[in-house]
């Protein structure tokens, strides 16, 4: 239902710190029945305080995403180290897995133990403890995760509807599995589970599909027989945890942890804290170089986008010339998510690529840093476009007043000739902006303006001779002279029509 994400918490006095952030995934965000398991997990576990429980730091909403801030735990989980030893060919010493299920077991009993204000017993129960929340750290420490399904007294969102099962059935006890009221005893059953598959190298009930392993797990009889080279004393603890009647089963987690300390000492099976450290990096030496590269990469992308926002910000917003203010930018708005004034800030090697984003080592971001338009470059830009607009209709204009003119040209060449009386000639210039008023020139006393006809071609050996007040130019393509029509110049005026 959640996602995990590598993020760095910020202090004061440059304090830093790798914290995990858990975010319900976007499929379930907006289910009112996830969010309250999210919160609840959060209420419940930030109640627990072990050395084997993952720490629960903040709990926090972002963009209407809920999210919980959790210690950061550079390890792996137990089923892939399982996984890796598997893969080349050997097992998990019994010494290192007793050593990491005893110390999930204290971490359990902590839960377990749980009281309210008050003083009253919680009556927490995991209900899903298997070899993928079990983490165990590079330096060899136990670490139990995932309360999203943990069973308690003043849990919001309720208990199991009908005919649904939270879990995994390759770990479930039977009481669990057929539905009826569990107590601290079924995850004592999880972690006898736990420990057979990390032994036996498969789990103790196991069936063809689901439906047939539920099948196996109600039905009477034990889980095969454990290999031959798991002591008999571990052995012994394993069957008293996966005994099916629970009133004969292992009371407690801290009981299992104590019979297993026992049976470990007992087979000359010990292992302490380091020698898990040292298993742990020798079969995860590949996964753990690649996290880190990938954890330096992210990290100086980080550093990357902390100074490009430096070099965007503006060095004067004052200034007199506005520009400070036009193109001001913002820069990267982490809200306080953990520590009280401390701030989570997401980092990811996908910065890389985009170094103004904030992303982080999965996928997607929580906090985001890119700029935004502030309202003053918004009027800038609005009053530019509405300038624009006021120029292309000073345009238009100019072009409706030259095709009107166009018009008017036509009608007077069509116009009845009539005699010429004395008259000026006026030219007219049309620009695409603002036009400029007619300018009279005197015209010679004995010579009168001619004007061609431009819509058809004249058929007498004489133009007709039109008299107007005002001339304008038609953008059409006019026939050149011949020699034989061209007036004298000495008794005719040219019109200069500004093209």
């Amino acid at each position: 239902m959640a996602s995990v994400w590598l993020a760095r918490q910020h202090g004061k006095h440059g304090f830093e710190k790798l914290v995990a952030v858990k975010t319900i995934l976007p499929l379930f965000a907006q289910d009112l029945r996830f969010q309250q398991m999210f919160l609840d997990e959060a209420r419940i576990a930030s109640g627990i305080e072990h050395a084997n429980v993952a720490q629960i730091l903040d709990l926090g909403e972002e963009n209407d995403v809920l999210y919980i801030a959790m210690e950061w735990v550079d390890g792996d989980s137990l089923s892939k180290l399982f996984r890796a030893a598997e893969k080349v060919g050997s097992r998990l010493p019994v010494s290192i897995v007793c050593r990491i299920v005893s110390d999930a077991c204290a971490g359990l009993h902590a839960a377990h133990e749980l009281h309210d204000k008050s003083g009253e017993l919680l009556n927490v129960v995991h209900r899903d403890v298997s070899p993928q929340n079990i983490l165990v750290s590079t330096k060899g420490q136990a670490k139990l995760i995932d309360f999203g399904i943990a069973k308690a007294r003043d849990r919001v969102a309720g208990d199991t509807s009908t005919g649904f099962l939270k879990g995994k059935i390759l770990y479930m006890a039977p009481e669990q599995a057929l539905g009826k009221p569990v107590d601290r005893r079924a995850d004592v059953w999880a972690v006898g589970a736990v420990l057979y598959h990390m032994l036996a190298g498969v789990p103790p009930f196991e069936g063809a599909n689901q439906l047939a392993t539920l099948h196996l797990l109600t039905q009477e009889g034990g889980p095969p027989p454990l290999p031959q080279h798991v002591p008999p004393q571990v052995a012994e603890v394993v069957w008293r945890a996966l005994t099916k009647d629970h009133a004969t089963r292992i009371a407690t987690a801290e009981d299992l942890q104590r019979a297993l300390e026992h049976a470990m000492y007992a087979s000359g099976q010990t292992a302490i804290q380091g020698d898990v450290a040292a298993f742990v990096n020798k079969q995860l030496v590949d996964r753990v170089e690649a996290r880190r590269k990938a954890m330096d990469l992210a990290l100086e992308a980080a550093k990357q986008r902390a100074k490009l926002q430096q070099m965007l910000k503006p060095s004067d917003p004052d200034s007199a010339s506005g520009i400070g203010h036009a193109f001001k930018t913002r820069t990267a708005q982490t809200p306080d998510h953990v520590s009280g004034s401390a701030r989570i800030a997401a980092i990811s090697s996908s910065e890389l690529n985009d170094p103004t984003s904030s992303a982080t080592l999965n996928s997607a971001a929580i906090v985001s840093a890119r700029p935004s338009i502030v309202p003053n470059k918004r009027v800038a830009i609005v009053a530019g476009v509405l300038g624009v607009c006021a120029l292309v209709a000073a345009m238009a204009a100019g072009v409706a007043f030259a095709r009107a003119g166009r018009h008017d040209n036509a009608a007077a060449t069509t116009a009845t000739p009539s005699p010429p009386p004395p008259q000026t000639t006026q030219t007219a210039a049309i620009r695409t902006d603002i036009p400029k008023p007619p300018v009279a020139v005197p015209p010679p006393p004995t010579t009168t303006a001619v004007i061609e006809p431009v819509v058809t071609a004249a058929t007498t050996t004489s133009p007709p001779v039109v008299t107007r007040s005002h001339v304008d130019p038609v953008p059409t393509a006019r026939p050149k002279p011949t020699a034989s029509s061209k007036p004298p110049t000495n008794s005719t005026k040219t019109v200069d029509d500004g093209f």
